[in-house]
């Protein structure tokens, strides 16, 4: 889970995969610390407001 936090908050600020080692823009894999479970992490794009860049306060 210490691993798959950070790579979450880069995708929900609107960054690509690809730029850390993922697979396409919204995907990546990721191996549990003792190697015997491989998770994918794909991000779907809703189409909403970036909570990072939203206008907010005005």
């Amino acid at each position: 889970m210490m691993i798959m936090f950070p790579i979450m908050e880069a995708m929900r600020s609107g960054g690509d995969l690809e730029n850390i080692g993922g697979d396409g823009k919204y995907t990546k894999d990721v191996v549990c610390p003792d190697g015997c479970v491989l998770f994918r992490m794909k991000a779907k794009k809703l189409g909403n407001e970036n909570f990072f860049k939203g206008k907010f306060w005005g």
